[in-house]
């Protein structure tokens, strides 16, 4: 197939989920032998860098980039509120972006173009103008859902009417767009129900992130002796994640285990955490490389209360055979079952318990990470995933 991909960000590097997830696709499409051409938005918190990719990279992707400044400016966000549009979407639209996008299809034919995120949905009727090619929406999330769990959990006041108002204007948006595409992908299928409970009637199919796993699925045995918490931190849930497990969740774990050691890494750390050695926290901040960081003996949390989709971070954890304790929503989408796979906490007390159970019992914090890594590998094969996700694009292509 001939396939167009438009990203809001560039996939690589691959600074957090949302790159990994586009990145994935890519290299599945590609390693299938499809004809794969990248226009990625380039911003100032994701900068396309093109001396950085690998040269074959470049070459299979015909990868290029557009800089749109995406950054948050009030006014726009009270004028857009006003006219009742969302300011997540007009954000990404840009007079630039459809000018490469109208080169492009001028100059080349498409069976499928690929639309990552709702962000770039309103290049829509660009596309349907200049091609006669499938538009796939790929919904990472259901983005409504995002806001309204961020909404719940923000204190009474401006902020919180403020962000009930995005999410409605996000659902309104989501429900009445989705339907101009040929077909939407979701990351899990709680997002497809949620999408068809607002209204889609278009073909949904579920891929979920894979990996390129060996075929070797044992996990090494090893004494965990910390607990962490590794995610970008500019993304609202896992601030609001985070500071729920140190203000709620680890003065329990400490009153239980006094000399518990929790370390949160991640890019974009808020100046808010910070190192505190009489509570056993350490702030690493950005690290240089995930899987490194994940063959430290330690138990990865996932505290997260808001959002949709698919956390990458558990399936890159899990596959490397790290226990975890997770919220239910830190682990949708990924058929985990509670006490086999990973210990599945909602409440501060229950969440807390799991984490003492498994720095006080080293055989059941590795019982759990060998049958989570088996469970991930054998879920969760990109080949597996591409396989059928290009078998649903074959019946929607012209």
């Amino acid at each position: 197939m001939r396939i167009l991909q438009l990203c809001p960000k560039p996939p690589r590097p691959s600074l957090d989920g949302g790159c990994l997830a586009m990145d994935a696709i890519t290299r599945g499409f590609v390693a299938q032998g499809h004809n794969v051409k990248m226009l990625v938005v380039s911003t100032e918190k994701h900068p396309f860098k093109i001396e950085e990719l690998d040269s074959d990279y470049v070459k299979s992707t015909a990868i290029e980039a557009v800089s749109i400044d995406t950054a948050l400016n009030p006014t726009d966000a009270l004028k857009s509120m006003v006219q009742g549009k969302s300011y997540h979407i007009t954000r990404f639209y840009s007079k630039d972006f459809i000018n490469k996008l109208e080169e492009i299809l001028s100059n080349s034919q498409f069976d499928i173009i690929f639309v990552e995120s709702l962000f770039l949905s309103s290049y829509a009727p660009i596309i349907r103008e200049h091609s006669n090619a499938k538009i796939i929406l790929r919904a990472h999330n259901v983005e409504h859902s995002i806001w309204e769990g961020l909404a719940d959990k923000a204190p009474k006041g401006l902020k919180k009417w403020y962000l009930y108002k995005l999410a409605a204007q996000l659902k309104k948006y989501e429900s009445t767009k989705v339907n101009d595409f040929d077909a939407l992908i979701t990351i899990t299928g709680e997002d497809a129900d949620t999408f068809r409970n607002i209204g889609a009637t278009l073909p949904i199919h579920t891929a979920p992130f894979g990996m390129d796993f060996s075929s070797s699925v044992e996990a090494s045995t090893k004494e965990v002796n910390h607990v962490f918490h590794f995610g970008s931190m500019d993304w609202n849930p896992n601030i609001q994640g985070v500071e729920w497990l140190t203000k709620e969740v680890w003065p329990i774990v400490r009153k239980s285990i006094s000399d518990a050691k929790l370390i949160l890494a991640g890019r974009n750390m808020p100046d808010s955490f910070r190192s505190d050695p009489d509570k056993g926290i350490e702030v690493l901040g950005e690290i240089k490389s995930a899987s490194e960081f994940f063959k430290r003996p330690g138990i990865m949390t996932i505290p997260i209360h808001s959002g949709s989709g698919m956390r990458v971070k558990a399936i890159e954890g899990m596959s490397a055979g790290l226990p975890t304790v997770s919220t239910t929503i830190g682990v949708c989408g990924l058929n985990l079952e509670h006490g086999k796979h990973a210990l599945i906490a909602d409440s501060a007390e229950d969440f807390s318990t799991a984490l003492i159970d498994l720095l006080r019992d080293t055989e059941l914090a590795n019982e759990l990470a060998i049958s989570g890594k088996n469970h991930i590998q054998k879920k969760f094969s990109n080949r597996l995933i591409i396989s059928e996700l290009t078998e649903f694009l074959d019946t929607i292509k012209p």
